[in-house]
C-alpha cells in the first residue's frame, strides 16, 4: 500500500479509537493492529501520536470550513467558531476528546500550533500580521479554557464564541459597531447553517 492511501487508513482508525477511548489510552499498538499494520511503521509516518490529532483536525477543519460562505473575514470567523462549539457540545464523545486535548498541555499545545497555521493558510491572518495572529492566539486559548469549564461557570456555548471574536476585535482596535455588526451577520449566517451541522471526518 502506498503511503498516502495508508495514512488515510491510519486516520480512518485512530479517530474512532481516539473517540471511545480517549487520546491518552489509546496505543500505538491498538492502532497499528485495528490497520493491520506493524507498530514501527505506524511509528515512521506518525513519530508522535499528537502528529495524528494534528492530521484528523486538519482534514475536519477544511472540510468543515467549506461549509462557511465567502464573505467578510470576521463575519466567517465567528460563524465557524459558532458551529464548532455548538458541534462538539452537541456531541458527548467528541466534547470528551476536545475537552481532554484542552486539559492535555501537550495536545493543546499541538492544536494551538496546528489552528495558527490552519488559520494563516486559509488566509484568516496574514503570515506576516503578527498583531493580530497573536491577538487571535491569545483569546483562542482564553476561549478554550473558558468551553472545558462553561458548565461549572454556567456559560452558555455561544458565549464562548462571542468571549473569543469581541476579544480579538477589540485588541485590534475594530470598533464596537463594527463588533456588533460582525456578531449580528454570524449570527445569521450560523442559524442557516446550523439544521444542516457538521460531520466529523476520517
Amino acid at each position: 500500500m502506498t503511503t498516502e492511501p495508508l495514512k488515510k487508513q491510519i486516520l480512518a482508525v485512530s479517530l474512532p479509537l481516539f473517540i471511545e477511548h480517549g487520546y491518552k489510552k489509546v496505543t500505538y499498538k491498538q492502532i497499528a493492529d485495528a490497520v493491520g499494520i506493524s507498530k514501527s511503521l505506524l511509528q515512521y509516518h506518525y513519530p508522535q501520536k499528537s502528529q495524528l490529532m494534528e492530521d484528523l483536525m486538519n482534514v475536519n477543519f477544511n472540510q468543515w470550513l467549506k461549509t462557511i460562505p465567502e464573505g467578510e473575514l470576521y463575519t466567517r470567523l465567528t460563524a465557524f467558531l459558532l458551529m464548532f462549539f455548538d458541534f462538539i457540545s452537541a456531541n458527548k464523545a467528541v466534547n470528551g476528546l476536545m475537552t481532554e486535548i484542552i486539559a492535555n498541555n501537550e495536545l493543546f499545545n499541538a492544536f494551538m500550533t496546528f489552528f495558527s497555521k490552519w488559520l494563516t493558510d486559509n488566509n484568516f491572518v496574514q503570515r506576516d500580521d503578527n498583531k493580530v495572529k497573536a491577538a487571535l492566539l491569545f483569546a483562542i486559548s482564553g476561549g478554550l479554557q473558558l468551553y472545558r469549564f462553561k458548565d461549572s461557570l454556567m456559560v452558555p456555548v455561544e458565549q464562548v464564541t462571542q468571549t473569543i471574536m469581541s476579544t480579538l476585535l477589540n485588541i485590534v482596535g475594530k470598533s464596537s459597531q463594527l463588533i456588533d455588526t460582525t456578531f449580528k451577520n454570524a449570527e445569521n449566517l450560523y442559524q442557516q447553517l446550523r439544521p444542516e451541522g457538521w460531520q466529523l471526518v476520517y
